[in-house]
Order: C-alpha cells, then sequence, then structure tokens
C-alpha cells in the first residue's frame, strides 16, 4: 500500500488517500478533487509542476508518499507568480521523469494523447527519451573507450609475445646471481665452515698482536738499553772524578802512633793506680794499716810502706802533687796523640773507602757493560722480529683489502643483479597479468562494439519496438473495443541518407480506405492516443522505472469502455490510478473517495 499526505495541491486543502496495488479508481462528480489527486501523485512522483500544482492564493504546499520501503516528499512554495519545488521525488533522474512523463502519466496533460488528438507529428514525443539519454555522447564515450581497450588488448599481445624472452632473461640473471652468491660465500663462509676471508682475517688479528707484542718487546729493550747506557755513563763520570790519594808510610805512623798511644795509656793507668791508692790510704787514714807512724807536732813521720825509708805524711803529699802533675802531663800528650791517632785512622778508612768504591765502579762498569751487550743483541733480534711481524701484517692488510674490495664489488654486483632481477620480474608479472588479460580484454572489446551498434540502432529499434507495441494494441483494442475503423499504424518515413526514421505518421484505415484523425468519435481517437502512449511504455520499459500508470480525462469513452481500459491496462503495471464519474459504475479494485479530503470545492464554489 501507498500513503499520501497532500497539503495545498491543486483543489486538495488536505487529504490523506491510499493507493493499493491493482486498480485505484477515484470516483466523483465535477470539481471534487479526482484531478487534483492525480496531480499530487504525478507530482511526488517526479512529474513536472505548473502554477496551477499548488492550491490557488496559497504560498506551500507538499506531498509525501510512504511505500512499504522508503518515504518520498515534494515541497511547493510559490514566489511571485513561479512555483518551485524540492525534495526528494520517487524518480530523481531526468529521463526516468520524460518516459513518465510521457507514457505513464496519461492524464490530460499527456503530450502524446495531445499529439494524436490534434494530428501532430508522433516522433518527438516517441524519441524525446533518446534525446535525453545523449546517444551520440554515449557512443563517442564508448569508442573512446573501445579505442582505449584495443590499445590495452595490444599491448596485451605484445605482453605475451615479450614473455618467452623476459623469461629467458630472468633465468639467466637467476644464474648470474647464484654464481655471485657462491663466491659471496667462499669468501665469507656458510654457517658451517669459514670462508677464506674469515681465515685471513683471524691470521691478520693473530699478526697484529704477535706484532703488538714484538713492539712491545722493542720498546721494553729500547728501555733498558737507555736505562742501561745512562748507567754506564753515570758510572764513567764518577769513576773520572774520583781520586784515590796515595800515603805509603801511612800504616807505619799509624802502627808508631797507636804504640806509643798504648804505652801512654799504660804509664797513665799505672800513676792514676797509684795515685788514687797513695790517696785512698791518706785521704781515709790508714796510714797505720800500712806504715808505723809517728805523729809529731809538725807532720806525721813514717816509714815508706814501699821503699822502707823515712819520711814524712808532708813529704808523700809532695811525691802526690808531682804525681798528679806526672799524670796530666801524659794525659795531654795522650790527647794529642788520640788526636793524630784519629786523624790517621780517618784518613787511613777514607782511601779505603775511595779504593772500594773505585772497585765497585769498575765491577758495576764491567757488569753494565755485560748487561748492554746483550741488551743490544736482544733489541736486534726484537726489531728484527718487529720487522718480520711488520711485514707479515702489511702482506696480509693487502691480501685482506684485496679480498674486501673484491666482497665490495660482490656486494654491488649482487645489488645490481638484484635490483634488475626485481625489475624484469616485475616486469614479468606485468606482462603476464596482462597477457592474461587478453581473453577479457577481447570480451569487453566486443561487448563494447555490441553497445555501440546497439546504441547506433537504438532510435530505430524503439521507434520499430513501439510500431509493434501499437500494433499489436491496436488489435486488442479492436477485439475489446470493436471501434468504427479497422485498422491503425504508425508509418515511418525513413532519410535515405542516414536510414534513420525522420517521422512516424498516424494511419488509419476504415472500409479499406485511409482517413483522419478528425472523422473518429471523440472516444476513438482517445483510445488511439492511449494506444500511441503505451507502445512507448512497451519500448521504454517504463514498467521498470515507475510501477504506476495514471489515467485522467477519459469522458470521451463510454462507461464500457473505461472499464475495458483500466483492465487492459491493469495487467501492464503495478499501480493502476484512474478517474471515472459515479456512473462508470463500480470497479473491480480499490475505490478513493473525495468525501474524506478537505477539497477547495467544501469552501468555495470552483472547480477542483
Amino acid at each position: 500500500m501507498w500513503e499520501l499526505e497532500v497539503s495545498n495541491i491543486a483543489g486538495i486543502r488536505d487529504g490523506e488517500p491510499t493507493v493499493e496495488p491493482g486498480i485505484n479508481a477515484v470516483q466523483a462528480s465535477n470539481w471534487q478533487g479526482k484531478t487534483s489527486l492525480v496531480t499530487a501523485l504525478r507530482t511526488v512522483l517526479g512529474g513536472s509542476v505548473t502554477s496551477s500544482t499548488l492550491t490557488d492564493g496559497v504560498d506551500a504546499g507538499h506531498v509525501r508518499l510512504r511505500t512499504p520501503d522508503e518515504e518520498y516528499e515534494r515541497r511547493l512554495r510559490r514566489t511571485g507568480g513561479t512555483v518551485t519545488a524540492d525534495g526528494r521525488p520517487y524518480l530523481t533522474d531526468e529521463r526516468e521523469q520524460a518516459v513518465a512523463e510521457l507514457f505513464a502519466f496519461l492524464d490530460e496533460r499527456n503530450r502524446v494523447r495531445t499529439a494524436v488528438r490534434e494530428g501532430e507529428d508522433l516522433t518527438p514525443h516517441l524519441v524525446e527519451p533518446l534525446e535525453r539519454e545523449d546517444i551520440e555522447g554515449q557512443i563517442a564515450r564508448l569508442k573512446a573507450e573501445r579505442e582505449t581497450v584495443e590499445a590495452e588488448l595490444e599491448r596485451a599481445q605484445q605482453a605475451a609475445e615479450k614473455l618467452p624472452a623476459k623469461t629467458d632473461t630472468i633465468n639467466s640473471l637467476e644464474s648470474e646471481l647464484a654464481e655471485l652468491e657462491a663466491e659471496a660465500d667462499d669468501l665469507e663462509g656458510t654457517a658451517d665452515e669459514s670462508g677464506a676471508q674469515a681465515e685471513l682475517r683471524t691470521e691478520l688479528t693473530q699478526a697484529r698482536r704477535e706484532r703488538e707484542q714484538a713492539s712491545q718487546r722493542v720498546n721494553r729493550l729500547e728501555g733498558k738499553t737507555e736505562s742501561l747506557e745512562s748507567q754506564i755513563a753515570d758510572k764513567e763520570r764518577e769513576l773520572d772524578a774520583l781520586t784515590v790519594s796515595t800515603a805509603p808510610d801511612l800504616p807505619e805512623t799509624l802502627a808508631e802512633k797507636q804504640s806509643a798511644l798504648r804505652e801512654l795509656d799504660g804509664e797513665i793507668e799505672t800513676l792514676e793506680a797509684l795515685y788514687n791508692a797513695t790517696k785512698q790510704v791518706l785521704d781515709q787514714g790508714h796510714l797505720d794499716v800500712v806504715a808505723d807512724v809517728e805523729r809529731r807536732i809538725d807532720s806525721d813521720h813514717l816509714t815508706c810502706w814501699v821503699c822502707g825509708s823515712d819520711t814524712t805524711r808532708d813529704d808523700i803529699e809532695e811525691q802526690m802533687d808531682g804525681l798528679s802533675d806526672a799524670i796530666s802531663d801524659r794525659r795531654e800528650r795522650r790527647s794529642e796523640l788520640q788526636s793524630t791517632v784519629s786523624e790517621l785512622e780517618d784518613r787511613q778508612r777514607e782511601i779505603e773507602q775511595q779504593r772500594r768504591r773505585k772497585q765497585s765502579l769498575e765491577d758495576g762498569l764491567d757488569e753494565l757493560r755485560t748487561n748492554l751487550a746483550d741488551s743490544r743483541d736482544e733489541l736486534s733480534d726484537a726489531r728484527d722480529e718487529l720487522a718480520s711481524s711488520s711485514e707479515r701484517v702489511e702482506t696480509l692488510e693487502a691480501r685482506v683489502q684485496e679480498t674486501d674490495d673484491r666482497r665490495q664489488s660482490l656486494d654491488q654486483e649482487i645489488a645490481r643483479t638484484e635490483t634488475k632481477l626485481e625489475r624484469h620480474r616485475e616486469d614479468r608479472d606485468q606482462l603476464e597479468t596482462q597477457a592474461q588479460q587478453r581473453e577479457q580484454l577481447q570480451e569487453r572489446l566486443d561487448s563494447l562494439s555490441g553497445e555501440i551498434e546497439d546504441l547506433r540502432s537504438r532510435r530505430e529499434r524503439v521507434i520499430r519496438t513501439a510500431r509493434t507495441a501499437f500494433d499489436e494494441a491496436l488489435e486488442d483494442v479492436v477485439d475489446r473495443f470493436n471501434p468504427s475503423f479497422e485498422s491503425a499504424r504508425l508509418r515511418h518515413h525513413v532519410d535515405p541518407d542516414s536510414g534513420r526514421t525522420e517521422q512516424l505518421e498516424l494511419l488509419i484505415a476504415r472500409d479499406g480506405r485511409e482517413i483522419s484523425v478528425d472523422a473518429l468519435s471523440e472516444g476513438e481517437v482517445e483510445l488511439i492516443g492511449l494506444i500511441a502512449a503505451l507502445a512507448g511504455h512497451e519500448a521504454f520499459d517504463v514498467a521498470e522505472q515507475v510501477p504506476c500508470i495514471i489515467l485522467d480525462d477519459l469522458g470521451g469513452l463510454a462507461s464500457e469502455h473505461i472499464h475495458t481500459l483500466v483492465h487492459y491496462l491493469s495487467a501492464r503495471t503495478e499501480y493502476l490510478v484512474t478517474t471515472a464519474y459515479p456512473e462508470a459504475g463500480e470497479f473491480d479494485g480499490h475505490v478513493l473517495s473525495p468525501d474524506d479530503w478537505d477539497v477547495v470545492s467544501d469552501h468555495a464554489d470552483q472547480p477542483a
């Protein structure tokens, strides 16, 4: 079911009619809104609008159509004396709108019915949709596409021809790449074993280690040699500066002095012992112990305990003073002699030290010179070893550099070969893709040629289809309606140069004679007009574009003929909407009553 919402369209101020599949009859007397409903329906389906489409005296109106799947609406607005429409109608393509205007909206404004009624040429109306299709433009575009496809097909053919040579080139490059990679593997080695380059690098590393060791040894020996040379120079300078004194009689003189000193020490010791013992006897009052003492007033007289002669204490003390002087004298002599002995001993020690130092320097120089000779021999050997190691390192470095250069060269060659191989593979893939498109391109080429031929013949095919449909419909009409004429057809006039139909002329025959439209009744004229429109409906497959046929202004047909026509047309569309007067009788379908709508005639005495 289609649900309509109509507001201010023609004579309908407000209404919500429904259209059901099959026959829909709007039955009412004049001015009740029959034609207004048809106007509303054709408006929302995409028909053209005029100033009378919008209700007189209002500035805006609309029609809304709800189908089971979608909703459509056209809004009308009056600006000055012009009515414009916007929104989304059922038909949005201009060509489909034109086709519907000519062959589906069969109301009083239908131009095919008008052309038949007025005896005009039908050709412009029947071919008008073709003009909107821009067939020549389509043909030009298809030709351009066909040229493109032909060029692509030619390239695909050439690609197929190039494929074998391209495959041979790829095979050759793959072999070349395998050889280069094998040589690179020999240089670098594989996961299982080292290659020549790895072995050379290992040998070079060992040679550099040995050279470093030799260099360290040379440096160490050079330092040692320099140190020995420096020590020898120092000792030689010290030896040259060293002077050993000579004193041949020094030992004898020293011995004499030491002997004299010992004699003095003995004398002093004896004298001191005698002095100390005598003094102890005197000081401690022990004279009575050692001698018989006769004490007198002038002095103590006694007998000497040593010699036995008579003496006095005063004499003994006088002798003690002399003994003390002798001791002091000898002590002074001993002190002088000790000084002399010390000087002689110091001199003797100095000479001995000089001799020992000289001997030490001479012995050290001999050892240093021996070590220097050994060190120089070792240094010479170390330098020879360093030179040999350096030469070996240079040789190995040259070999490594040579293999590095070769490896670099191989890497560059491999990279270039891989790039070339990749490019050729891409070219091959592209050639294969192009070659595989040959069948598809050929099919497309054939299809385009067919489309071009179809477009070239479309005008004549449409006209031929229209003429055939007209003839078939006319046969049905003659059988169903029994008109006063026995035949009618569309005769076409062909341009001898282009072969195109220039005109479709309506020919009507009665009693074997050609007659004009003026000789027919009003109902017969309308019937032929409807048949001509139906021919366009078939030729342009209108039923596939808009599932509705609208009929109006069938007053020239008798009631029974209206019913026959309605049933005849309902078989060709999903929805058929027709207007009819009440006296036409009941229709086998859905009846729409204007009584349910608010129409202009309800408010004023004016046609709707």
